[in-house]
């Protein structure tokens, strides 16, 4: 057997029998979370998420250089949301999602994962189940990113979400 194949039955048995963190573990982690700190952070990430999303709003659509501003803007803003997609990912690997019910003050930590880049939506749904799962995420929250993740088409069940397409 080569060398290559060895290693890679290693780590396939490494990676499987990783241990998750029970969501006691996760809570008990969180509570340990300097919250002034984290919700410094998220007001920044949520900030930096809408940044250029406004500033294409306010775009005169019908100047010259229109689409060439957008596309510019766009470039900036996908280097925010992916930056913000992968600490909020590694975030809540390790304490769940942060939720104004566990921090105390109001977050829109769902906005990241619903504004994330199609590269990393198999990363984050299988986080959102669990999160849901676990009531860390409310119904409405996990209908809009069940929603974008599934490319932003149809809606889903039992969230009691509805949405109007007016693009």
């Amino acid at each position: 057997m080569s060398k290559y194949f060895l290693c890679s039955c290693l780590f396939i048995v490494l990676a499987c029998t990783q241990k998750r963190p029970t969501n006691l573990e996760m809570e008990k982690a969180f509570n340990e979370v300097n919250n002034e700190k984290l919700w410094n952070q998220l007001k920044k990430m949520y900030a930096d998420d809408q940044r250029y999303r406004n500033l294409m709003g306010e775009l005169d659509k019908t100047a010259p250089n229109y689409q060439q501003k957008k596309d510019s803007l766009w470039a900036l803003q996908h280097e925010i949301d992916n930056k913000n997609t992968e600490w909020m990912i590694d975030f809540t690997i390790k304490y769940g999602v942060p939720y104004a019910d566990r921090t105390g003050k109001p977050i829109h930590a769902w906005v990241i994962f619903h504004h994330s880049p199609k590269k990393y939506h198999n990363k984050i749904k299988p986080l959102i189940e669990r999160e849901y799962k676990a009531g860390r995420i409310d119904s409405t929250s996990y209908g809009l990113m069940q929603w974008h993740l599934a490319g932003r088409v149809g809606i889903p069940e039992n969230t009691g979400l509805q949405i109007i397409d007016n693009r």
